[in-house]
């Protein structure tokens, strides 16, 4: 009984203990940064609970709340995890009213600064007097100088509401979102924060109606001197970044969230315009740019239309990169690809992207066309604090967007061969395939050596570069000693595994050399790749019959009632059980026919012959492409002048699929590509 009494005591106190530990966040809240001067840069946030009743921070600016991410209680202290700009407020719990704390980056917790808190307080500004406020709503011409001289333009954007209101600054970069505070007499205060970079705007209103302040953050401070100006207006941001050549197509090969390089080249973006974006998860703006671009696609990627992000972060690291891409994707909802390209500075973007001549800043549009030249770029964003700036970008870039999209049908064809061709010679295009070993269960040992049971090509690799062990279906990469390899991106010399059910897209490169392991029924092989291979360089191109637009036909998909499967032979006469997506109807001279059509991607595949196979065009057929957002358009037409030759014409180590006998036309389709030369 006492050992009872003692531990129901025990538990009492403990819960005791645990309720007296336990905070109450909810509720509005002001903070501030002290400044070294005796100002601070205040805020205000409010702590509410979402759906799953765990805590939330909206960031206060006025007529806009930012979401900034979850508050957690850690013992005596709470946090605010501000994943989209990798920081982290923690604030210390104590019975004073006034608490300490910090924001910080979360990462080793970098570039930390103290903050001050008050919960229960919604005051932005603590003025000692109140004082009637003089009017300073209206648009200025801004100049900010640096404490180097430098200066930049801009425009102000001053709104206020007796002795309330707020400026949004718009630089050629882009704008300065939403700022509040207050407006006492001839003085001024504005600040901003969302969980980065905060700013207090000061100064104040002269006789002649000009304003004179400063801009300060924790690192900076610039003077602010405007004019009032309701003709105030900035160059034109198209006319700010410029390349080093017009006619010279755009390149990249730069890694995405899990690590693959995405190339222009592609198959996703296979003669497609391309809306590039080069900003940085760190950036206001862009995170601004990234909620209008992902709800834009949506509404428009099934015009044959794409878009990429390419990601410079504070960090050169791809690991952290994938952190911070990971995050901003999950909070805007984004479809398209996020690929990281360097540090977050001018010179980082200049080397990755090589054809610009300079750089501006982040964000930055590029509009390139689908043959990968550039129609237009577009510098800075403003955003939506902007008001008629943020309706003329989107008219803009709707604009910019459209233009890309409208070709007669000659263009699109010849859009389609240049596509076509640089498709051939890019990193993961045919011409550079060198080889298809099969390999045998156990150890296969492989290099330039004769001897080797793989054998690759000679002056490509050393004579033993170790082996490769396959167990069933799962693949491993054994270098000999003193050899490395890069495996995704990362150099070893240990054994790694490279294939198996789980994980099937390894990239491994040596030198000139790259190879992955691919699977065939129930073989399994290295597709192995030389980039500097002589196939390219002695590529002559292709020949193809005229274009001819009587080739085109107005058709549509039949999917099929139920599941079901079509057989699809190959060159090594195996049978491939494939699903039907559905049947191309179309009617050509009075008759109706039919093509059956698999699932490739965001594509429909049409293998075919037809009377021209083995004439003038390959013997085992020519394949189709079709987006299956077009097919499935009430303004779907079929085009045989994109027919094309399928990959073991230009290399014997591809392994291609063959008509099935209901894919076979009766009649001569005299469009698309000729034999290759080869054949």
């Amino acid at each position: 009984m006492r050992q009872a009494i003692i531990f129901t005591f025990l538990l009492l106190f403990s819960l005791s203990i645990k309720a007296q530990n336990l905070f109450n966040p909810l509720g509005e809240w002001r903070g501030s940064f002290p400044l070294y001067n005796g100002e601070e840069i205040p805020f205000n946030f409010s702590v509410r609970t979402d759906s799953a009743g765990k805590y939330i921070v909206y960031f206060i600016n006025g007529p806009e709340e930012y979401f900034g991410g979850q508050l957690i209680q850690v013992k005596d202290s709470l946090q605010i995890w501000i994943n989209q700009f990798d920081r982290l407020i923690t604030i210390g719990i104590k019975n004073n009213k006034i608490l300490k704390g910090i924001w910080r980056r979360q990462t080793n917790g970098e570039d930390a600064y103290p903050i001050l808190v008050e919960q229960n307080n919604t005051q932005r500004f603590i003025w000692e007097k109140q004082t009637t406020p003089q009017k300073i709503s209206g648009k200025y011409d801004v100049v900010f100088t640096n404490d180097s001289g430098k200066q930049i333009k801009a425009i102000g954007l001053f709104n206020q509401e007796g002795n309330k209101g707020g400026v949004t600054f718009l630089r050629p970069s882009g704008d300065s979102r939403y700022s509040f505070g207050s407006i006492q007499g001839s003085e001024f205060k504005f600040s901003l924060f969302i969980g980065y970079s905060p700013l207090l705007f000061s100064g104040s209103i002269e006789v002649d109606g000009s304003l004179k302040g400063v801009q300060q953050g924790l690192k900076s401070v610039q003077l602010i001197r405007a004019y009032k100006n309701e003709a105030a207006a900035l160059p034109d941001p198209s006319t700010l970044t410029q390349l080093k050549n017009n006619q010279q197509p755009f390149y990249f090969s730069l890694p995405n969230i899990a690590g693959k390089r995405i190339s222009l080249e592609d198959s996703a973006y296979f003669n497609k315009p391309v809306i590039l974006t080069i900003g940085g998860t760190w950036c206001p703006n862009c995170a601004d740019e990234a909620k209008f671009l992902s709800t834009w696609y949506k509404a428009n990627k099934a015009r044959g239309i794409e878009v990429i992000t390419a990601q410079f972060e504070v960090k050169d690291e791809l690991g952290y990169a994938q952190k911070t891409m990971t995050r901003f994707k999950e909070k805007f909802g984004i479809e398209y690809q996020q690929v990281f390209g360097g540090l977050s500075n001018g010179e980082s973007v200049l080397k990755t992207f090589p054809l610009l001549k300079n750089f501006t800043g982040f964000p930055t549009t590029l509009f390139i066309r689908s043959d990968r030249t550039i129609q237009n770029i577009h510098a800075g964003f403003a955003g939506p604090a902007t008001g008629q700036y943020y309706r003329a970008f989107i008219d803009s870039f709707n604009k910019h967007a459209n233009e890309l999209l409208i070709k007669d049908h000659a263009e699109q064809i010849e859009d389609w061969k240049r596509a076509r061709i640089r498709a051939l010679k890019a990193e993961d295009g045919w011409l550079n395939l060198e080889g298809l070993l099969w390999l045998n269960e156990g150890v296969n040992k492989f290099g330039s050596g004769a001897n080797n049971s793989l054998v690759f090509p000679s002056g490509t690799i050393v004579l033993n570069g170790g082996e490769i062990i396959r167990k069933g279906d799962s693949v491993w990469l054994k270098p000999a000693n003193g050899i490395s390899f890069e495996v995704n991106g990362k150099n070893t010399k240990n054994k790694t595994l490279l294939f198996s059910e789980s994980n099937t897209s390894t990239v491994v490169n040596h030198r000139n050399l790259r190879f992955t392991i691919i699977k065939r029924g129930e073989k399994v092989g290295v597709r192995l790749r030389n980039l500097q291979s002589l196939q390219i360089k002695n590529f002559a191109g292709i020949d193809y019959f005229e274009t001819d637009s009587s080739w085109r036909f107005k058709a549509n998909l039949i999917k099929p009632a139920f599941k079901q499967n079509i057989i699809i032979k190959n060159a090594l006469r195996q049978e491939n059980p494939t699903e039907l997506v559905g049947k191309i109807r179309f009617e050509y001279k009075g008759q109706f026919f039919t093509l059956d059509a698999i699932s490739e991607g965001d594509y429909l595949l049409i293998v075919m012959g037809d009377a021209t196979s083995g004439q003038s065009t390959y013997a085992a057929g020519r394949f189709l492409y079709i987006l299956k957002s077009e097919a499935e358009s009430p303004n779907f037409m079929i085009d045989f002048n994109k027919a094309y030759n399928p990959p073991c014409v230009f290399t014997p180590y591809a392994t291609c699929p063959i008509p099935p006998p209901q894919n076979i036309l009766p009649f001569a389709v005299t469009a698309g590509e000729k034999m290759y030369s080869n054949h």
